[in-house]
This record gives C-alpha cells, structure tokens and sequence, in this order.
C-alpha cells in the first residue's frame, strides 16, 4: 500500500477505504504518513472547493497516526477544520480500536480547549471528546470550555445519532435526565461562559424545555445537587460581568427558588451581590430582608447592607432599603434602624431624604447618646429644602447657599497650529506605527497622508524600507491601506482598477456614506492614484490648524509651486483646500498672479469670500418631500445648496487616469456634499458612519452646514437602543467657525438625550465651549429639545442627567435652558421623568439665584398628591419667590416616582 492511495481515499472521502487502509498499518507507518497528511491538510485549507468527505476523513486519520496523544489533540483541535457531521462507522472504528490509555489522553487534552464564543466554531474535538471519554470509561471533567460545549450539544434539536442512550427529540428535559454526564456537568454551568445556553436552546418554544426550569426541575428531583448548583450561582453573581450574563445567571438562580436555608448559607454572597449590578443588588436585598424576616440576620449585618445600599444612586432600591428598615425599627431594633437611615440623608435626591427624615421623625425619641450624634452629622448633608425638617427634629442648621454661583466656562477655543511636515521616512514610519494602534486623530491622519505623497515624490524606496516593520499587521487600517499602496505593496493596476469600477473601490467600507462620508472617499481615491503613479510634492488641502483650517496665503503659495513645477492639481484635492480656505482679500491679490485655471479660481474664491454660508431652514413637521420620508412627522431641516454657477467654483481639468473618462465641471462627490441636502430623516446605524474629526475637518468655516449634515447619526444615539460613540463629534463641531442655527441646536439636543454618559458628557463639553464663544440660543435649545421630547426622541432621564452635569460647572447658562424649557415640559401631562428635570431645575436656580415664578410651575405646584413631580415644583415655585398656596402634600400611600 502506497502513500498516495491514502491521500487519494482521503481526497475521496472514502470512509471505509480510508479505515482499511489506515488499520492496515503499524504505528511507525502511521507516523511516516504524517508529513504528506499534514501537507494534504494544507492544500485543502487553501482550497476553496475541498469536500466536506475529504476534511471528514482527514481528520480521522490524522488523529489516529498521531501514535501519542498530544499529536493526535492538536490535530484534531486545529481550528482549520470545519467537520459538522464526523461520525460515520468506519471513522468511529478506528478511534475505538486505539488503547483506552491513549483514548483517555487525547478526550482530556480536547477538553482543556477553550470553548468556541461566536456558536460557529468546529463541534468536532468536543464530538470526538466525548466519544473518546465514554469509550475509555472515563468520568467528564470539570473544564469549563468542556460544560459550555456539553450544553450547546444538549440543546441541539437532535442528539447525536452515536448517543443512543439519550432519547431522541427536543426534549431538553429528557436528554439530561438519562445523560450520564448531568449530575457531573450540569453543577457547573455558572463556572463556564454559559450565558449564550443558558437562555435556550431556542428550538424550545416552552419555557419549560429551556435551561433554567430544567435544571431546577433536577435539582428538584436530585439528579443534580441542589446545594451546589445553588452555592455557584452565587458565587458567579458575585465574580460580576456584563449586566446581560448577570442577568441572565441570576434568572436561573431564581428559577431555583432559594429556600430561606439556602438563602442563610450564602448569606456572604447575598451581601457583596449588593454592590453590583441593580437587578442583582436588588434581588441579594429582597433576600435580606427575607432572611432579617426569618429572624436568620445579625445587626452587624443589617448595618453592614445598608451602608452598602444607601451609596447606591438607585433611588428604588434606597426605597425598599428604607422600607425594610423602618420594619426593623418597628421590631424594637431602632438604633440600628436609625443608625442605618443615617446613611440615607446624604442621598442626592431630594425624596429619598425626605422619607429618611419621616423614619427618623417617628422613632428619634427612642433614642438617645451616640444614635442622635451620628443622625445630626449625616443631617448636615441635607438637601437645604429639608433645612426646617432637620432644625425641628435633630436641632440642627442646614447650610442653605447664599449668593449667586458664578458659571465657570473654559477659555474660547484658540486657533492650534498644525505641525511642520516629517522630515524623513523614519519620522513618518513612527508617527504612523502611533495612528494604528491608536483612535482616529484628523491631525494624525491629515500629517500622515501629505507625508506619504512628499516622502513618495522625494524616494518611494527610501519610504518602503522605512515603513516595513510598520506594516506587517495593520494592512487593514485606513492609513495602512494608503501606506501599501505609497511603497508600492498594492500593484499600480489594482489601484486603477478602483479608480474605474464602483465595486473595486478600495475605500468602499461603510463608513463613507452620505454626502460628507463619499467627499472623503472621493478625496482618498485620488490621493491613492497620486500615490500609486501620478506623485506630487505635496496636498493643496493639508490644513494649517487642527480644525482643519487653511490659510489662504499658505494655499497660494502651494499652488505657485505647483504651477513652477508643472503639477497638474487635483480636482477632489482642490476642493478640499478651497473649502477649508476663507476669504482673504490680501490674498487675492497675491493669487491673481496665478495663471493656471486653478489660480484662477483660487483669487476668485479669495475675493468672493470663500463657500457661502447658508443656514439650516426648520421645515414644519409632516411636510412631505417626493421620495423622501420624513421620520415620524418630526420637524426637519434643509438647505437648498450652492447654484452651478457656484459650483462652477470647484471645476478644473480633471487628473488624466488611464481608462477614466474625465468628466467637464465639479467632482461628483463636490456636487453631492454641497448640493441641496436631503430632508432629515432616521437612518439606520448600520448605513451610516460615525461622524468623527475628519468630518469636522472637511468645513472647518462652517459648523451649521456639518451639523446638518450629522443629524441622522446623533439622532441615532438617542434611541432606545442607542449606538455609542456619534456625539463624541460635537466638542469638534464647536471648535470649527460659523454661527449656530437651528441644525446646530437640534444637534445638541440629540446629544442631550444621548444613551450613554459618556456622549452626554461630550454634549457637556460642546455645550460649554459654544457658551464661552457666546454661540448658544437657549430659547433655541429648550424648544428643539422639547421637540425631541414629545416625539419620545429624547427620554428626561438621560436629558436629566446631562443637565445635571452641565450645572455643575455653569448653573446659570443650565437654568436659562430650563427656564425656555419648563412651561413647554410642564404644559399638559408631564412626560414620565419630567420629576428628575425638574429636581435639577430646583438646584440650578437655587445656585443661580433665580427669581420670578413661572406660571407653569406655579400651576404644578398647585396640584395635590406627593410624587416627586409635585414635590420638586413646590421646591422650585418657592425658591423662584411664588409665595401662593400650594397643594397637599398627601400621605406616604400616595407617594410615587415619576423617575
């Protein structure tokens, strides 16, 4: 029997060939076959029409010449493999017959293999594992990648036809019921990255066939031990994580319905859970309080929990912790439940320390001594609208704020210099190494692409040897894409090939879509053909400050080059230098000396004035554009962009690319970035890019018409399901030039109601910056946003929080937002959350110094009941000097958040 009549069975998929040639063979001739096997297994890797037989029966009989475990592990774990149905007979033979030594070997080094995360991995080493494992009569072991994937194989819709003692069907709770490996396994499913099982398997469509009820009802009959399933579902609670695995944990410890017992033995765990995730802290305090119930709980330890939940900003949780406590007071335990309350005085809301302040009003007479000096310090941490409250109970002053807080805006933002030009390659190749493993910087990127075209323009060799060890593994970046193509790593012709067909672009990737996103394309194509075979000493548009700006005589001086030495501009180029350029009369005159088409238009441009400025116009909501959708009838803006005459502005002889027909008057990509923009309207994160500095960078002069042109991706970050990162863009749009309209304000306002904090914390930054640059309109402000928020477009929690971060710093530039915004807010049925809006009004005009009711607080005010709406306009009507009767303040039985 020759080699090549194995490598041919196996190329076959000739299972039982395959086997008898392979059994034939003694265990030196198994291990001389290795190195064609291995080299076969390379051809087929590389091959894009290799049979799934072929790869099937290549793995077998690798494994199985691999004589010693540990080659026949690795070879079996490749991850080049991708076998889905493995197990035919012959195959199978071939496993069994090897020592149960070498069985048991091979299934326990399979088994210490990190499970696969995405689901898409190859199910054949733990198939085989297992196989191996029950053939050598071996026990499973408790590896976690081995439990998660021993639980993504029992939630298959089908078991394994080799598994024929488990029944056949969905039936989740009948397959491990009859597993062997259950009562080993199954106790460990919170040790392993279980989470993406432990919510299926999805083929059940009963709960009841699902993970959590099936292991509870194991537990329940005693196939699985119940006590230890349950002591590591705390003890993975408390390692913490994501909020979605906790939660997910913790509904399976749920659905195993601790027993006060079992709730007494983990009563460690129950308290540490208290200072994670909020749906986990509050279930660890509804078992305490449970347990206190049960008499089960010391009164270090109820001391211990509340001075872990009264930190807590959850204002939910402080409420039941208050809850519980006022129970252990009523018990007779007061100076515990006193001293715990103490911790509630200092929480930053304002109903939270009003109900702290009622339990300590019913039990404070049973107390004395160091009880009453530990709540007279915590009292001095009172809201001062609590000030009477404290001076009656406790005997003490709460300090109330006197005089006007002064805002603290930053310094105007100043005109930064971008730096010279790299000297050198090396310069280049190690400020480069910095942008790929770093965030996308403009000035970075913009020093880097002109340092590519000069350093190709003085030597390309000299570039690639210095840029070599750079791009071993970053071909993949922006930049590194462009520095292939500057040492000449993508081949001239696949350069043009992209210049002349759509679908070969090299800069097609989603992230330039939209009218600023396909400028910027347009503008790296033709840098990389400059690159590739046309070179140029240098960009017309590499700006001179890092907004992005140009100077109008550095650009005339460039392009004098130029014309000296007879370098023909570039069209998307150009236009990217005008458009960063302002007028300049001193520079006209200078530019008028110019006598190519492109000087020509440059002194033009110059004398003119630049790009003329035009602001957002607001269309009324359910105006309707013919082909275009308005999203959910909102108000939008448009502009109706620059005539042809103006555009004609931008139009020079086009570069002379080989096989691209040159096209008469502006670039495409200019016509689509200032023509007339398309009515607002959502659109889906996924077809567009996060607008970031290099967006910013391309109208440095005008920031309404770049706000315009974002609005959809900020309007994206405010969603339900908001994307992360879009307003990171606003402190750039406020450092670019140009006034503020209304495109302007109704991107802060997404910003305002941005999902996560830290974009509500850039919203901050922008707002600042536009405020310190006298920019900001807050009547304009407050009705965009109080647009967004009838639409549902902006929820008040997270308005909330952005404006309590922003009145740290400025309360007075807060409170003239607000003072717009509160009779919108408050006219008609307050949005639900309109209570923390206006909490932050209450501190914003108590530290501005605020004055004069307003009629809607005034009327709010007046309303009975004692939900947090109410009660934070009573604070606010009387700090603004309404001195007119104000509603009841109810009963404790009414009191209901509106957060």
């Amino acid at each position: 029997m020759s080699t090549e009549e194995l490598v041919t069975a196996v190329r076959a998929g000739d299972f039982p060939a395959v086997a008898r040639l392979v059994e034939a063979m003694p265990d030196a001739r198994r291990r001389a076959e290795l190195p064609r096997l291995g080299q076969l297994r390379r051809e087929l890797r590389d091959s894009a029409t290799s049979r799934a037989g072929a790869a099937t029966a290549l793995l077998i009989a690798g494994a199985v010449c691999h004589t010693a475990p540990s080659g026949a592990a690795d070879w079996i774990g490749g991850r080049d493999f991708d076998v889905r149905h493995w197990p035919h007979p012959p195959l199978l033979a071939l496993l069994d017959a090897r020592p149960a030594d070498w069985q048991r070997e091979v299934a326990l080094r399979l088994a210490r293999r990190p499970a696969d995360r995405t689901g898409w991995g190859n199910p054949a080493p733990y198939q085989i594992a297992e196989h191996l494992l029950r053939r050598s009569d071996t026990p499973p072991p408790a590896e976690p990648g081995f439990v998660a994937d021993w639980m993504g194989d029992r939630g298959r819709p089908e078991p394994r036809p080799w598994l024929r003692a488990l029944p056949p069907g969905p039936d989740l709770y009948a397959r491990l019921r009859a597993d062997s490996f259950t009562p080993v396994l199954a106790p460990l499913v919170f040790d392993a990255d279980t989470v993406q099982h432990l919510s299926g398997p999805w083929a059940a469509k009963d709960p009841s066939q699902r993970w959590p009820a099936v292991l509870a009802r194991l537990a329940a009959e005693g196939v699985v031990d119940r006590p230890a399933l349950i002591g590591r579902g705390f003890a993975r609670l408390v390692r913490g994580g994501g909020p979605g695995e906790l939660r997910t944990y913790l509904d399976v410890l749920r659905g195993l319905r601790p027993e006060v017992g079992e709730l007494a033995d983990n009563r460690r765990a129950l308290l540490a859970m208290l200072d994670g995730d909020s749906v986990v802290a509050g279930f660890a305090l509804e078992s305490l309080v449970v347990l206190d119930g049960a008499g089960l709980l010391g009164e270090g330890e109820v001391g211990e929990a509340a001075g872990v939940v009264s930190g807590r900003p959850e204002k939910k949780l402080v409420r039941v912790l208050l809850g519980w406590l006022e129970r252990v007071a009523a018990g007779g335990r007061v100076g515990v439940a006193l001293r715990a309350v103490a911790g509630c005085l200092g929480h930053p809301d304002r109903l939270v320390q009003g109900r702290a302040l009622k339990v300590i009003k019913r039990y404070v007479d049973s107390v004395e001594g160091g009880v009453v000096v530990e709540l007279r310090s915590a009292a001095l941490l009172l809201d001062p609208s609590h000030a009477a409250v404290a001076a009656e109970l406790l005997g003490v002053a709460v300090e109330v704020p006197v005089g006007t807080v002064v805002d603290r805006l930053p310094e105007p933002p100043r005109p930064v210099a971008v730096p010279a030009p790299f000297g050198t390659p090396a310069e280049l190749a190690e400020e480069l190494a910095a942008a790929l493993d770093g965030p996308e910087e403009s000035v970075a990127f913009e020093r880097i692409l002109d340092g590519l075209v000069r350093q190709v323009w003085t030597d390309r060799d000299a570039l690639a040897a210095a840029l070599a060890p750079v791009l071993t593994e970053h071909e993949w970046r922006l930049l590194g894409r462009l520095a292939e193509i500057a040492t000449g790593a993508v081949p001239r012709p696949r350069v043009l090939r992209a210049l002349q067909s759509r679908q070969a672009r090299l800069f097609s990737a989603w992230e330039f879509r939209g009218g600023i996103g396909e400028f910027l394309a347009a503008r790296l194509h033709e840098t990389a053909w400059r690159l590739a075979a046309d070179p140029v000493p240098f960009l017309l548009a590499a700006p001179s400050w890092c907004n992005g700006a140009l100077e109008a005589g550095e650009l005339v001086a460039r392009l004098a080059r130029y014309e000296e030495l007879g370098v023909r501009p570039g069209p998307v180029d150009f236009a990217q230098a005008l458009l960063r350029t302002a007028g300049d009369a001193q520079a006209a005159a200078a530019a008028e000396r110019l006598t190519s088409a492109a000087g020509r238009q440059l002194a033009a441009w110059l004398r003119e004035g630049g790009l003329p400025r035009q602001s957002a116009v607001p269309v009324p909501a359910g105006t309707r554009r013919p082909g275009v959708r308005a999203w959910e009838g909102r108000r939008y803006s448009e502009q109706p962009g620059l005539t042809e005459q103006q555009l004609a502005r931008f139009a020079i002889p086009a570069l002379p690319v080989p096989g691209v027909e040159p096209a008469d008057g502006p670039p495409d990509a200019v016509r689509t970035l200032l023509g007339p923009t398309a009515p607002f309207h959502r659109r889906s994160a996924v077809e567009d890019s996060a607008p970031g500095a290099r967006w910013t960078a391309v109208l440095p002069h005008h920031r309404e018409e770049t706000a315009l042109r974002i609005t959809g991706q900020l309007a994206d970050s405010a969603q339900d399901t908001p994307v992360r990162g879009h307003p990171q863009v606003l402190p750039l749009l406020a450092e670019t030039g140009g006034p503020c309209g209304f495109a302007v304000h109704q991107a802060l306002a997404y910003g305002l109601g941005a999902g996560h904090a830290e974009d509500r914390s850039a919203t901050v930054d922008a707002l600042l910056s536009l405020a310190a640059q006298r920019q900001l309109d807050p009547a304009a402000l407050a009705r965009e946003t109080l647009e967004l928020l009838a639409l549902g477009a902006v929820k008040p929690n997270r308005l909330a929080a952005t404006l309590a971060e922003l009145a740290d710093p400025a309360p007075q530039f807060t409170w003239s937002v607000l003072a717009a915004l509160l009779p919108g807010l408050l006219d008609g049925p307050p949005p639900r959350g309109a209570g923390d809006v206006l909490a932050v009004a209450v501190d914003c005009a108590r530290r501005s110094g605020a004055r004069g009711p307003i009629d809607a607080v005034t009327r709010t005010a007046a309303r009975r009941g004692s939900t947090k709406l109410l009660a934070e306009a009573r604070n606010l009507a009387a700090l603004l000097g309404d001195r007119r009767p104000t509603g009841s303040m109810g009963t404790d039985n009414e009191e209901r958040s509106e957060a």
